[in-house]
């Protein structure tokens, strides 16, 4: 009788686990199709043939034509030179001061694990309090770039490329715990062996937090690519300066006072979009391990 009463309660929690793993797959997907939808119906639109989208709307499956890749890539509209300009722009905009602040996040999350001296413990947490602090607000930092100089011509670009590359205490804060699980004896083996602060950092600390600092990296550039407000702020007077983001949105609204062009406009998000993509497909990897790396520490 025990026996039975046993193995009821054992399908009993088998059944359960097995409808709980049901309802939360089923939970997943239908959050998987609600992030995926917008994307879908972009990718759907950009084949879309405009006169077709304006006369019976949104089509699932519509009469398929790559009419919007052809003038967005057709060299008489200028279309592809404007998001071309922008994403060079977008490119060195935005990999100085997310490669220079990583480096110098880095350093620091370094120096606070792993090294002694005087007030380190008070100056940790005195960054910890300044992160609360809304120091780059965008009125404020402008009159300060404003006062410097840095808001007109050429120089405008300087407002957002210089402040990252000093790094910020976030990422220092990120990087802290990863860096201070490295063993302390491969870094005195170091220290014996002769190698200075930079030597360590470069050669033993960067290699061994590399998930960390790459999946820094990626939350880093899709921030900065997709740095809209600061873009329009500082460098909507420098068309040469423009980013993609501030190019892409001139070319959306110059298509809209001149008529629908739904499919040029939505092949030109996708074509912005691209870059992040391949970044991503790049390091998932990596960015897999840091969450995995991350979920352990905890």
């Amino acid at each position: 009788m025990n026996t039975a009463i046993t193995k009821k309660e054992q399908w009993h929690e088998k059944a359960a686990r097995a409808a709980g793993r049901i309802g939360m797959y089923a939970v997943l997907l239908l959050f998987a199709v609600w992030m995926m939808a917008p994307f879908l119906i972009i990718i759907i639109v950009s084949f879309e043939p405009d006169l077709q989208f304006a006369r019976e709307g949104f089509q699932w499956w519509p009469d398929w034509s790559t009419e919007g890749y052809t003038m967005l890539f057709d060299p008489e509209n200028e279309f592809i030179t404007l998001l071309g300009s922008g994403f060079f722009n977008s490119l060195w905009q935005t990999l100085i001061p997310t490669v220079g602040g990583l480096f110098v996040s880095g350093l620091a999350a370094y120096a606070y694990a792993k090294w002694e001296f005087p007030g380190k413990n008070k100056f940790f947490a005195l960054c910890l309090v300044l992160m609360t602090v809304p120091l780059n607000a965008g009125l404020t930092s402008y009159l300060f770039y404003n006062a410097l100089g840095w808001t007109r011509g050429g120089a405008a670009v300087l407002p957002i490329v210089i402040p990252g590359i000093f790094g910020s205490m976030g990422t220092i804060f990120l990087i802290y715990p990863y860096i201070k699980a490295v063993p302390n004896g491969i870094v005195e083996a170091a220290r014996m062996d002769g190698m200075g602060f930079l030597g360590i950092y470069c050669r033993i600390i960067v290699p061994l937090s590399a998930p960390v600092f790459v999946a820094q990296f990626l939350f880093g550039f899709v921030g900065g690519y997709n740095n809209y407000s600061s873009a329009l702020l500082y460098l909507l007077g420098n068309e040469d300066l423009w980013t993609m983001q501030l190019a892409l949105s001139q070319l959306i609204n110059g298509l809209t006072e001149s008529g629908a062009w739904l499919n040029v406009k939505c092949a030109a998000a996708l074509f912005s979009m691209l870059p992040l993509i391949v970044l991503f497909c790049f390091s998932q990897r990596y960015f897999i391990e840091n969450v995995s790396a991350g979920g352990v520490k905890g």
